[in-house]
């Protein structure tokens, strides 16, 4: 799938994306949260954890790259943005 030419269709495309995945997880109910369901990589599983864990999981790895990604941007002279709070670079 090609990138979307402009950052506005980005955002709209992120934005439609969140509100599909947002629907899908609330519509999930509470006991199929705490089943243990596969993890495949190129179709072979890998682990099975409960859907809360994968849930976790997966949140925390989104916020350890995210954190990666910063440690990249100052090297680049760029400024880091606010992540969970203000950056000290948007006060320079």
């Amino acid at each position: 799938m090609p990138a979307p030419p402009t950052v506005n269709e980005i955002v709209t495309e992120y934005d439609r994306q969140h509100d599909a995945v947002a629907s899908r997880l609330h519509a999930v109910s509470g006991p199929r949260w705490e089943e243990k369901l596969p993890f495949l990589f190129n179709g072979q599983e890998v682990m099975r954890e409960t859907g809360y864990d994968m849930a976790w999981g997966f949140l925390l790895d989104q916020i350890h790259h995210r954190g990666q990604l910063s440690t990249y941007l100052r090297p680049m002279g760029a400024k880091v943005p606010a992540i969970y709070g203000p950056s000290a670079d948007e006060s320079m």
